[in-house]
């Protein structure tokens, strides 16, 4: 069961990795969206967003070779049904919920917002994209926690 676990930990570390680097690339690309209608600004002040949207990018692409070579090692070890369970499935459907709920609450949000300020279709698109990407990847990996003061 060792393995099972270590196999468990290593899926959690892949996906965090793959939902922090999903934000960052996303969200300096938001940034860089939301201001490059402003005039007045100089390239030096958009570089630092550009920079994070490389750094993002090429750590997101890192992330899924990542979860390329973690398929690997599960399908090795003959691992894939005990880690498929039904608390994972469980845990899964509840991720997918939560990015659904949390794309909802975007797109409320942002009508709310778009009341007072206006920008553009691309700006909201690609928040409530971020939205449900990220949501169920830091879902899923909260769900799959032990609990603490438990063996």
């Amino acid at each position: 069961m060792d393995k099972i676990e270590k196999l468990e930990r290593q899926r959690n570390r892949v996906l965090v990795s793959a939902a922090i680097s999903f934000l960052i690339w996303q969200g300096a690309t938001l940034g860089v969206d939301m201001i490059d209608g402003e005039s007045g600004l100089t390239p030096a002040a958009v570089f630092p967003l550009q920079l994070a949207l490389i750094i993002g990018a090429v750590a997101w692409a890192g992330s899924m070779l990542f979860l390329l070579n973690f398929h690997h090692k599960v399908k090795k070890a003959g691992a894939g049904l005990v880690m498929r369970d039904e608390l994972f499935l469980r845990n899964r459907a509840l991720a997918i919920m939560y990015g659904f709920v949390g794309m909802l609450a975007a797109a409320a949000l942002l009508l709310a917002v778009a009341t007072f300020i206006d920008f553009e279709a691309t700006i909201a698109i690609r928040f409530i994209l971020i939205t449900g990407v990220f949501t169920p990847m830091v879902s899923l990996v909260l769900l799959g926690r032990d609990p603490v003061g438990q063996d």
